[in-house]
């Protein structure tokens, strides 16, 4: 009995990818009038490739690549390093040692990078930042900021303006950091820069209006796509709490 509606669900379950995926035609017919075969042939020219494309296969595979060889990657950064010497090599070196929690390795080179043609360089500038916020030198990356800023007044990230504004909180300068996650809510993709402002706001005393970002932040989660709220569930949790 199993078996014989194995076909069935398969094929229903083929025909709602294809409607989902605006794959109607022509593969409707060939799901429909090819049962099973039909599917099979759907599933191979339409769902596997898709997957295999997928953001969260190529984490995956390369998950696989690091657990079987978890030093691979450190070690053809630095004979790319000894042996290419260029800018790109160093760079991908650089990101190895944050990777590594190796910062210190990581800001000495970004450093001897930052030189000459390169010393105005958005990404090495951005690295550094990276690098000195989680060394804990929120004035290092603060000033690597300002400089990127300076050099690149178009410059738009906001992954650069959510480290700017913790590093100013890591220097106790809240009321900028609150200026600053102010403006970044308004085009940040997620709940953090959310969250991490009606933080600071909760510490400056400004309870109404950091319950009031809580209270958005849950609405945002509320009845969004689950790999959206599964992205974002150490917000959604932080809000909460908070509101408790």
């Amino acid at each position: 009995m199993l078996y014989s509606l194995f076909p069935i669900a398969l094929m229903v379950l083929c025909v709602v990818h294809a409607i989902r995926t605006q794959r109607i035609f022509p593969w409707i017919y060939v799901i429909v009038f090819l049962p099973l075969i039909g599917s099979l042939i759907y599933i191979a020219m339409a769902i596997v490739p898709d997957l295999a494309r997928s953001r969260g296969a190529h984490r995956l595979g390369a998950g696989m690549a690091r657990s079987i060889n978890p030093h691979g990657d450190y070690r053809r950064a630095l004979r790319d390093v000894e042996m290419v010497g260029s800018i790109d090599a160093k760079r991908a070196l650089a990101e190895q040692y944050v990777r590594r929690g190796q910062l210190g390795e990581a800001i000495a080179l970004y450093h001897d990078m930052l030189q000459g043609q390169f010393k105005d360089d958005p990404a090495l500038l951005l690295g550094l930042a990276r690098a000195q916020f989680q060394a804990g030198d929120g004035a290092g990356a603060q000033a690597a900021l300002d400089a990127l800023q300076a050099a690149d007044p178009k410059f738009i990230s906001e992954d650069a303006h959510l480290i700017y504004a913790r590093a100013l909180e890591l220097q106790g300068k809240d009321a900028a950091a609150a200026q600053e996650y102010e403006r970044l809510i308004r085009y940040f993709a997620g709940e953090e820069a959310r969250a991490r402002y009606a933080a600071v706001l909760d510490r400056m005393g400004r309870h109404d209006e950091a319950r009031a970002i809580y209270a958005q932040i849950l609405k945002n989660l509320d009845g969004a796509p689950r790999r959206y709220r599964s992205a974002q569930k150490e917000w959604g949790d932080m809000a909460r709490q908070s509101l408790r």
